[in-house]
C-alpha cells in the first residue's frame, strides 16, 4: 500500500513522535510511505529518523504554499505517485490537504485528530468543518475528545475510530539517576520532579510553577523538558515566585525515555490533551505520576491505581498531590509499577500500528 502523510511541521512535538513510530511500524510491514511537510520548520533528528525508516520526505514551505505554487507542484507530484491513501494531521494539513488529496484522486482519505482542539479560533473551526465531509475516516487518539470532535469539528460518529498512541517500554536505573544529576549539577540526594511538553498555555507549566512555590520542601528541583513560545514568560514567573534556582529549563531532548527514568515524580499539568506521548513515556519508564484530570490523561491514569489525578488550573491541588507522593515513596513506586504494566499491556506500538493498518486498508 502506498500512503502519504500530510503534517503542518516536523518539529519535535508529540504528534511528530507518534508519526515516527507509525512510519517505522508500517515500513517494517512493507508499505511505501511519503510525508509532506507544509511548513519549512523541522527538527533534524526527527527528519533523519523518518528518512531512516524509509519514508520519502517533501517539504513545501510557507511561502510556496501561500503563493499557490507549492499547492500546484504538490498536486502534480501526488498524481504521479498514485497513492492509495492520504492521512492528514494538524490544522493546516487538514484544511489544505483534504481538498488536495481529493483533487489528486487518491482513493482513501483519513484525518487524525490529535487533541480536543479548544484553542481553535472560530474561523479555524469553520474551515475544519467545511473540509470534514471530504474525509472517509477520522482517527482520534482519545475517546474523551470524541464528543468535542463531533460537536465542533463535524466528525461523523459512524466514521470515527479511537486508536491510542503507542509507547516503547523502558526502565529506570540508579545509573541513569547518577548521570542525569551529574549533567544538571544536582546533589545525589536531591528530589527531582520533571515534566515534558511544548512550553505553551495548553501544557499548564505556569500552574506547575505556582504549585512548586507552594511546596514546603526546598530541596526539590523541577526539570522542564521542551521548547516553546512561553519559555520567556515561564522564566519570568519562576523569578517572581522566587523559585528560579529550583527550575531547570532543559530544552528539547531526544533521549527522553532514559531521562524520565531518573525522575522521582513525573508531573503532567496540562489544561487539555489528546493522548499525551510524554505521559505514556513516563508510564513506560515506571515513574510515579501526578497529572491533571483531563481528556487523554484520565484514559491513561486511574486515580489511586496508576498515579494521582488532580483538577486542572489548581496549583494547590497539584502541590498537595506532589507532597503526598513525595512523603509516601512506597505507594508512589507501587503506582508507578502499575502504570508501567498498563503501558506494556495496553499501549504498545505494535498494537497501535495494527489498528492503524486496518483503518488504512479500509
Amino acid at each position: 500500500m502506498r500512503v502519504v502523510f500530510f503534517i503542518d511541521h516536523l518539529r519535535a512535538d508529540g504528534t511528530q513522535r507518534f508519526l515516527r513510530q507509525l512510519i517505522a511500524g508500517l515500513a517494517e510491514r512493507g508499505h511505501v510511505l511519503a510525508i509532506v511537510c507544509l511548513n519549512d520548520s523541522w527538527d533534524a533528528t526527527v527528519v533523519g529518523e523518518l528518512q531512516a525508516a524509509g519514508a520519502e520526505l517533501r517539504v513545501v514551505g510557507q511561502r510556496a504554499l501561500a503563493c499557490v505554487y507549492g499547492v500546484i507542484t504538490t498536486l502534480i507530484w501526488m498524481r504521479a505517485r498514485r497513492f492509495d491513501c492520504a492521512v492528514t494531521m494538524l490544522f493546516v494539513a487538514d484544511v489544505v490537504a483534504r481538498p488536495l488529496a481529493r483533487a489528486a484522486a487518491i482513493p482513501r482519505l483519513i484525518s487524525s485528530i490529535r487533541a480536543r482542539n479548544v484553542n481553535y479560533a472560530w474561523w479555524q473551526r469553520v474551515l475544519v468543518r467545511l473540509t470534514m465531509p471530504l474525509t472517509d475516516q477520522v482517527v482520534l487518539n482519545s475517546a474523551n475528545a470524541s464528543d468535542f470532535a463531533i460537536a465542533h469539528e463535524a466528525v461523523p460518529a459512524s466514521r470515527m475510530h479511537i486508536i491510542p498512541n503507542g509507547v516503547l517500554i523502558g526502565s529506570s536505573s540508579e545509573l541513569t539517576q547518577v548521570i542525569v544529576r551529574a549533567e544538571f549539577g544536582l546533589p545525589m540526594d536531591s528530589r527531582v520532579l520533571g515534566s515534558v511538553g511544548r512550553l505553551t498555555y495548553q501544557k499548564g507549566f505556569d500552574v506547575l510553577l505556582h504549585a512548586l512555590a507552594q511546596l514546603a520542601q526546598r530541596d526539590i528541583v523541577l526539570v522542564l523538558f521542551g521548547q516553546g513560545e512561553d519559555e520567556r514568560s515561564l522564566r519570568e514567573l519562576a523569578q517572581e515566585l522566587d523559585i528560579a534556582e529550583q527550575v531547570i529549563f532543559a530544552g528539547h531532548r531526544h533521549d527522553l525515555l532514559g531521562l524520565l527514568g531518573s525522575l522521582d515524580i513525573y508531573i503532567h499539568p496540562a489544561r487539555f490533551e489528546g493522548m499525551p506521548n510524554a505521559l505514556l513515556e513516563a508510564m513506560a519508564a515506571g515513574r510515579p505520576i501526578v497529572a491533571t484530570n483531563v481528556d487523554g490523561n484520565r484514559e491513561l491514569i486511574v486515580d489511586g491505581i496508576h498515579g494521582w489525578l488532580v483538577p486542572p488550573n489548581d496549583p494547590s491541588a497539584l502541590a498537595r498531590a506532589i507532597t503526598i507522593a513525595l512523603e509516601n515513596p512506597a505507594e508512589a513506586q507501587r503506582r508507578g509499577r502499575a502504570a508501567q504494566l498498563r503501558a506494556n499491556q495496553e499501549f504498545s506500538v505494535d498494537v497501535m500500528v495494527d489498528a492503524w493498518e486496518q483503518v488504512l486498508r479500509g
